[in-house]
C-alpha cells in the first residue's frame, strides 16, 4: 500500500532530483520542506520514504510508538559494516539488554569524575597550540577535536591512553564512514569484495580499528583482570537465561561503537561551535566573559558547570545549526497514523533534526546563532520534540550527558586561553557525511583570548 494523501515528489520527480539530493542533500531538504510542508513523501520505485518535520510526529516515532519503528534501514545497516550490531545500530531485545548492561558506565557519579579526563588531555592539546600562537599559523580544529575527544573516550570508558594512537584511530574512523558515505551516494559502487584501491582502504582501517579492540581485549585477559569499566562491563557480563558471555564479536561491536559515536560527534558539534563562535564575537566575548568571571584563573570542573550556563547554551545553540546525527531514519513495522495520514508496513521514516531545528515556527530567525534560546523559561515553551540532536525517546543517546559535561568543559578551557579567528584563505563547507563536518576541516588561526575585566577588577 502506497501513501498517496501526503504531498512531495514520485519515483519520476526524485530521479530529476538525483544530482541534487548527492550534492547538496541539506538544501534539498529544506527546499522540500518550504514546497510540500512538514510531511513530505518520496517514491522511490517500490519504496515509500516520509519526511517527517513536526515535533509531533517526531515524537509518535520516537517516543509514543517507537516499538513500531526499526532501525532495519539503509542508514544503519550501512553503518553496521563498521560497528556490527552495537548500541547504535541494534534492535529489539538485543538492543535492551546492551542498552541496560551500558547505562552503568553513564551513570551521575561517573559523569561527576569526567574532569578528571577531559582536563589533562585538553591542557596538553591547548599546550601545543601554544607553538603556532607565534606564527600565527593555522590549525586545523576539525582534526584537533577529532584527536582530543577520542584520547577522552579511551581514557573514561576504557582506561587506555590513547594519545599516541589517536592519529591514526581518527583517520581510520573517517576512512570508514566516508567510504561507507561514498558507496550510499554512488549505489552503482563496484561490489565491496572487490580490491579496488577505495575497498582496500577500507579493510585497512577496519583492520586497524579491529587490531585496537581485540589488543585490548587480550590484555585484559591476560591481566586476569577485566576492570571496572565499559570494556570490563561488558567482558564480565552474562546472559540471564544462558549463563554464557558476550562473544569477542559482541564486545568488539560495542566497543567500536562507543569509540567512534562517543568522539566523532562530539568533535563534530564543537568544530562547528568554534566556528559559530568566530563568526558571532559577542557571543564570544560572553563567553569568555562568563568562564573568566567564574573560574579566575584555576582549572574548571564538573562541579562549576552549573555557573556557567550560557557555556552550556553555546553549546546547545551550534548543536541546534550543525547537529552531528543531522539524519535519523527508520522503518514502520505495521500500519500507523500520523497526522491523519496512513503509514503503510515498510515505510522509510526520515527525520532530520538539522532542518526540524531550523523551522521558523519554533526558532525565529532561524539561521542566527543566538545562544540565549535556551535560557530555561525560552526552552520550556518550545515542544520538546523541536530539538533532537541527541535522538529522543527511549532510543535517546545514551551518551547524551557524557557529551555535554565534555563539551562544556573543552569549551571552558579553551576561551581562558585563546581565541579562534577564521583563516580567511578557507573556505567553509558543510558536508553532510555520517556526521555534519566542514568540508577539507576547519582552518582557523590562534589568538589570546580578552575576557573584560570586571567591574571590580577595572575598579583596581
Amino acid at each position: 500500500m502506497v501513501t498517496t494523501t501526503i504531498p512531495g515528489l514520485n519515483s519520476r520527480q526524485l530521479l530529476g532530483q538525483l544530482k541534487r539530493v548527492q550534492s547538496d542533500t541539506l538544501g534539498f531538504l529544506m527546499d522540500c520542506v518550504q514546497t510540500y510542508g512538514d510531511l513530505v513523501s518520496f517514491q522511490a520505485g517500490p519504496t515509500t520514504a516520509v519526511f517527517v518535520n513536526q515535533p509531533e510526529g517526531v515524537r509518535h516515532i520516537l517516543q509514543d510508538n517507537a516499538r513500531n519503528y526499526s532501525k532495519d534501514t539503509v542508514q544503519y545497516n550501512a553503518l553496521s559494516s563498521i560497528t556490527g550490531r552495537g548500541l547504535l545500530t541494534s534492535d529489539g531485545d538485543l538492543w535492551f539488554r546492551q542498552r541496560r548492561l551500558e547505562q552503568p558506565a553513564f551513570s551521575r557519579p561517573r559523569l561527576a569524575a569526567l574532569d578528571t579526563f577531559v582536563v589533562p588531555a585538553v591542557q596538553r592539546l591547548l599546550d601545543h597550540w601554544e607553538t603556532h600562537l607565534p606564527t600565527r599559523q593555522s590549525i586545523d580544529v576539525d582534526q584537533h577535536m577529532m584527536q582530543v575527544t577520542l584520547e577522552i573516550v579511551g581514557k573514561a570508558l576504557f582506561s587506555i591512553d590513547l594519545s599516541s594512537q589517536a592519529p591514526a584511530l581518527t583517520s581510520a574512523v573517517l576512512t570508514t564512514l566516508d567510504h561507507i558515505v561514498h558507496r550510499a551516494r554512488n549505489p552503482i559502487s563496484l561490489p565491496a569484495f572487490l580490491p579496488t584501491r577505495r575497498n582496500l582502504r577500507f579493510r585497512a582501517a577496519l583492520s586497524t580499528l579491529d587490531a585496537a579492540v581485540y589488543d585490548l581485549m587480550a590484555a585484559r585477559k591476560e591481566a586476569g583482570d577485566p576492570g571496572d569499566d565499559m570494556l570490563g562491563m561488558l567482558m564480565k557480563a552474562r546472559d540471564e537465561e544462558t549463563g554464557q558471555p558476550m562473544s569477542e564479536r559482541q564486545v568488539r561491536d560495542e566497543v567500536i561503537t562507543l569509540l567512534i559515536a562517543g568522539h566523532e560527534t562530539v568533535a563534530s558539534a564543537l568544530t562547528w561551535t568554534f566556528h559559530l563562535l568566530a563568526a558571532n564575537p559577542d557571543a564570544r566575548q560572553r563567553l569568555e566573559n562568563e568562564v573568566h568571571s567564574v573560574l579566575g584563573g584555576r582549572l574548571p570542573t564538573t562541579a562549576d558547570l552549573p555557573n556557567l550556563p550560557y557555556t552550556g547554551w553555546v553549546f546547545s545553540e551550534a548543536l541546534r545549526l550543525y547537529p552531528p546525527a543531522w539524519l535519523i531514519t527508520r522503518k514502520a513495522l505495521a500500519e500507523d497514523q500520523i497526522s491523519g495520514h496512513t503509514l503503510a508496513p515498510g515505510t522509510l521514516i526520515i527525520l532530520s533534526p538539522y532542518v526540524l531545528q531550523r523551522a521558523p515556527a519554533y526558532w525565529p530567525e532561524p539561521e542566527r546563532f543566538l545562544p540565549e534560546r535556551f535560557e530555561p523559561s525560552t526552552e520550556k515553551a518550545r515542544p520538546r520534540y523541536a530539538y533532537i540532536p541527541f535522538g529522543g525517546g527511549p532510543r535517546l543517546c545514551i551518551g547524551s550527558n557524557f557529551a555535554q559535561i565534555e563539551a562544556q568543559l573543552i569549551l571552558a578551557l579553551v576561551a581562558q586561553r585563546f581565541r579562534l579567528d577564521p583563516d580567511p584563505r578557507a573556505a567553509v563547507i558543510p558536508d553532510p557525511l555520517v556526521t555534519i563536518r566542514p568540508r577539507g576541516g576547519l582552518h582557523m588561526t590562534l589568538a589570546r583570548s580578552h575576557p573584560e575585566p570586571t567591574p571590580a577588577e577595572a575598579a583596581v
